[in-house]
């Protein structure tokens, strides 16, 4: 009763899962105390398999992999203990006695552990080597908690774009324009910003670009070391593919620094629980759930281009860029869902608002230095295209240039653009980015700077990408006629923009998501275990495609041999199957005919026992075999009265075979020839003569 309780009130919450974890674990309580017969160990490990699966779709750390295997392993002995009892049950119900140690029923502790190594072995060279089949998203479900994320003032200006004000909507917006023409002649910086932000601007304050502010407390750590750098989970994201996740797009860079001179944002109420967000109708659809594991900004990650949001907040903004505001930071625990849209012609993410205005994208500061100009124009020299001489800028910058982790800590939020193209040519993702982003625009091409997260680190152990700190990225979109803004990843140590989805096996998984850690930690300047498990399991990787590799072609050698001799192969199998199908009819003589090779080539003191055992082998070709429960004289016995007109010939080969068996008498040639005789006369009756047994 109190679980159905407890049930009840989580399913009016909106936590279904969880419910329905609680039914189950309350339901198998209950009946723990009433655990009498089999099916009810049989309905136990259900509902726990049941649990186990709930479980999973929840978990996020790989360590849950090790209470699955543990599960399956007891599930296995339990499995084995009530087929045992099972068979004892049988042998009671038909008379028998049970048998404790010699019962066909049981089962050792050796071979149950045979059986169990067995079992683990196979699971585990399917869990690793198998393509797995594309997931199902199952529990992709938005937090509850939207009351946490909601702002009055937001809620009023979205049902006034809606035409839906209510009274008190217009009540309390002339009791804000009556507080700001009182407030007028004193207002002061803060005031002003504050009043930007009650109008729905961004506040000026947070527009600059700090490629450091990833999560809570990070940029704090500006002046730590590069080894102390916590790289700890951000988002787990659940999505069939690599994401690149928008929080922020900037276009004003002056005196080294980015910012984003348009603050302007539109709010958005849900509907039926979705937040509908303008964009256009076709393009590739792609999923993607989000949970916020580190606190963050008010800027909630999503794909380009975003289609709908499932979110639990009440009211969002939205900037003109795509990017989606809550009204407050994020927390540790948030869940959402959304839908992107990528767009049909380009295999690069688009984000695809259109710039009423594309003067604010072609904006270069003051004291622009030439130099950067020209190096721009000589790297797309033969290109022909706008998007020819984006990639050409993009491969310049990945080729020529170094990665360096600790630039992130000196550059305090600066980005010297000619030290880093002309002199020490190394430098984080913002300066890579921004280096792109001007060479863009010096050549006339519209271009962005984006902060957001790059998801690509996929764990195969619990099928969620993890995004940590050190996935907190800046790249470039450029803008280009007829396909949007797309992007540009200019930096040599994050992976270019592809759509490639998740469909290889585990172990090339671990391999991949273990390399991406290990090189994370080296660009930290770090050693640890990661690197080593990260050589384990590309050497197995490599290995188990070497063996595919020579297999692929013994294969491939095999076939090219067939189709070169194929008329002989073809006569050769013929001629086996003819073969095969004349011996099969003529089996009983081929028999006989080895029979009597075997009894020819027998020496005179074994040929007895020999001619027994051949004639034996012979008649049970005619349904004539002796029984396991039949004595040697019973057999024969049974043999002289199915024929007659051997009786003489059987009691030889009894008299023969018994004095070779128990007296170890060896026979003269005179003794060999009588038995001969007799082996003949006895193996040409039974295989020329079938015999009636109805």
């Amino acid at each position: 009763m109190f679980g159905l309780l407890v049930f009840v009130l989580q399913v009016i919450s909106s936590d279904l899962l969880q419910a329905m974890l609680n039914l189950l674990l309350w339901l198998q309580v209950s009946r723990n105390f009433t655990l009498t017969t089999r099916r009810d160990a049989y309905f136990a490990l259900m509902v726990s398999l049941t649990l186990i699966v709930l479980s999973a779709a929840e978990a996020r750390s790989g360590a849950f992999l090790f209470v699955m295997v543990a599960y399956g392993l007891m599930a296995l002995g339990v499995l084995v203990y009530c087929h045992q009892q099972r068979g004892f049950d049988d042998e009671l119900q038909q008379g028998a006695q049970v048998r404790t140690s010699g019962s066909s029923w049981s089962l050792s502790l050796r071979h149950l552990a045979a059986l169990t190594g067995c079992v683990f072995l196979i699971a585990l060279f399917w869990y690793l080597l198998v393509p797995r089949p594309a997931a199902i998203n199952f529990g992709a479900v938005a937090t509850s908690g939207g009351n946490k994320y909601s702002r009055s003032d937001w809620e009023r200006e979205a049902r006034k774009d809606l035409g839906k004000s209510t009274a008190s909507d217009r009540d309390a917006e002339r009791r804000h324009k009556s507080a700001d023409s009182d407030s007028d002649t004193g207002l002061t910086k803060d005031a002003d910003k504050s009043k930007s932000k009650e109008n729905g601007s961004r506040s000026p304050s947070n527009d600059e670009l700090d490629i450091t502010r990833s999560s809570q407390g990070v940029g704090a750590q500006k002046t730590a070391q590069a080894a102390q750098y916590a790289n700890r989970i951000v988002l787990y994201v659940q999505a069939d593919r690599s994401l690149y996740l928008r929080t922020r797009t900037y276009d004003h860079f002056q005196n080294n620094r980015w910012s984003d001179t348009n603050n302007r944002t539109r709010k958005l109420l849900p509907e039926h629980g979705n937040f509908n967000l303008p964009s256009p109708d076709d393009g590739e659809k792609v999923e993607y759930v989000v949970q916020v594991v580190s606190t963050i900004d008010a800027n909630l990650p999503l794909s380009a281009h975003p289609n709908s949001l499932r979110a639990p907040a009440e009211v969002i903004a939205q900037g003109p860029d795509g990017v989606v505001y809550l009204s407050t930071r994020i927390q540790p625990g948030f869940r959402y869902s959304a839908i992107s849209l990528l767009a049909n012609n380009s295999v690069r993410p688009v984000a695809r608002d259109v710039p009423s205005d594309r003067s604010p994208y072609l904006q270069l500061p003051d004291g622009f230095s030439p130099r950067i100009g020209e190096l721009a124009q000589q790297v797309n020299a033969a290109a022909k295209s706008p998007f020819d001489k984006a990639v050409a800028l993009e491969s310049h910058l990945r080729s020529a240039y170094a990665y360096s982790f600790e630039t992130i800590f000196t550059s305090q939020n600066v980005t010297p653009l000619e030290d880093f193209l002309f002199v020490t040519r190394r430098g984080h993702c913002e300066f890579f980015a921004s280096a792109m982003a001007m060479m863009l625009r010096e050549i006339g091409i519209p271009s962005r700077v984006v902060h957001g997260y790059l998801s690509h680190s996929f764990n195969p152990l619990t099928g969620f990408y993890e995004v940590r700190t050190f996935d907190g990225h800046a790249w470039v979109e450029a803008y280009i006629d007829g396909v949007g803004w797309m992007t540009f990843e200019p930096t040599a140590a994050y992976p270019m923009p592809q759509r490639q989805m998740q469909t290889g096996s585990t172990l090339t998984d671990l391999k991949t998501y273990t390399g991406k850690l290990a090189k994370q930690e080296i660009l930290q300047g770090k050693i640890g275990l990661i690197q080593s498990i990260s050589e384990l399991f590309r050497r197995l990787s490599e290995a188990w495609y070497l063996l595919l590799f020579y297999l692929q072609t013994c294969l491939e050698t095999a076939y090219g041999w067939i189709i070169l001799y194929s008329v002989p192969i073809i006569a050769t199998i013929s001629g086996l199957t003819l073969a095969a199908f004349v011996g099969y009819r003529q089996r009983v003589q081929l028999l006989w005919l080895w029979a009597k090779v075997v009894v020819r080539s027998t020496s005179a003191r074994d040929i007895p026992l020999a001619a027994f055992q051949q004639l034996e082998r012979v008649a049970r070709t005619r349904e004539l075999g002796r029984a396991s429960s039949e004595t040697i004289e019973e057999y024969l016995g049974r043999l002289e009265n199915i024929y007659g007109e051997l009786h003489q010939e059987l009691r030889v080969l009894r008299r023969a075979f018994n004095a070779a068996r128990y007296d170890s008498k060896k026979l003269n040639q005179a003794e060999v020839d009588i038995l001969t005789n007799a082996f003949h006369a006895i193996g040409v009756a039974v295989t020329s003569r079938q015999v009636n047994r109805s």
